[in-house]
């Protein structure tokens, strides 16, 4: 039951992100006030980025699981016409898309704060700085793609190990599906486990990627709560709608903080250390983030108007 529901769930929640970010691209271009300004242009690249991702998860309907010491994402080629080597690419691509999306939620916390605070925008945000925000998340997927395609590909030790969970689980040969795969603690000769260096460091680079980007998250929201009530904390006399402002620009905060940080960053981590401590447990990560990501942006939106 869960191998029939598990791809036509996910396949559900990419076609939601798709008809989200259709409908949000639809009102960005023909509904955007002028007190949008260029966050106009962030929230359209981000909205067409999504629409690329959703259109990947459909494509390439990747799976992430645990087996033991190992985390990895395979496509079935049973499912594929185009041939071992361009699915690889697809699935490098939507590895990228992931990596991509860790920088984006960053970008949209630094640019609110820049929104708010006019010497944070002059001094970093101003003129062609701005286009750091847009740059971030491409060299940010391209940096997480090559260290997917040159640490973690396919090779005998890995096919080896990962054969007979792959002929269980998935009732698939290793001939037939695309991976890509840490595996931390492979055996030698003897039958000890080691450390694999390689995929040590790779995820190292990746957990990285995600603590930066969350501390970016953090960081700034908090900044935009503290200057925010700062500023209405200067006013003489703070009436109970001016109290109220600030208690729902807090909530507001930790909610756009929390969704990333549960369906996206702890996930992540939890599954990547998982293999590496090489607790042996097999865990699946059903890829929710795509149409709740939307959505969110759906309803941020809709403020504006």
């Amino acid at each position: 039951m869960t191998r029939i529901l598990e791809p036509t769930f996910q396949e559900f929640c990419a076609i939601v992100s798709s008809l989200t970010n259709s409908v949000l691209i639809f009102l960005i271009l023909t509904k955007s006030p002028p007190q949008l300004g260029s966050y106009k242009w962030l929230m359209l690249c981000t909205c067409f980025f999504e629409l690329a991702y959703a259109s990947l998860d459909i494509f390439v309907e990747p799976k992430i699981r645990t087996f033991q010491s190992s985390l990895f994402l395979v496509q079935d080629l049973r499912k594929s016409r185009i041939g071992h080597d361009t699915t690889l690419l697809f699935l490098l691509a939507y590895n990228s898309c992931y990596g991509s999306s860790m920088s984006i939620f960053a970008c949209h916390f630094i640019y609110r704060y820049g929104a708010i605070n006019a010497e944070f925008k002059q001094k970093h945000l101003f003129g062609v700085k701005q286009t750091l925000l847009y740059i971030a998340p491409i060299f940010t997927g391209f940096v997480w793609a090559i260290l997917c395609w040159s640490t973690l590909g396919e090779s005998s030790s890995k096919s080896d190990f990962l054969r007979p969970h792959f002929q269980q689980v998935f009732n698939m040969t290793i001939k037939e599906c695309v991976y890509v795969a840490f595996h931390f603690w492979p055996t030698d000769d003897q039958g000890e486990p080691h450390l694999d260096f390689m995929s040590f460091a790779c995820v190292v680079m990746m957990l990285l990627i995600l603590g930066t980007s969350f501390g970016n998250v953090l960081y700034f929201g908090v900044k935009c709560y503290q200057y925010i009530s700062n500023q209405l904390g200067s006013l003489s006399l703070q009436s109970n709608a001016t109290k109220t402002l600030q208690a729902q620009i807090f909530y507001s905060l930790i909610i756009q903080s929390a969704i990333p940080c549960f369906l996206m960053y702890m996930p992540a981590t939890i599954m990547s250390m998982i293999p590496l401590l090489n607790l042996g447990y097999d865990f699946n990560f059903p890829l929710l983030q795509s149409p709740l990501r939307s959505t969110r942006r759906l309803i941020h939106f809709q403020r504006f108007l």
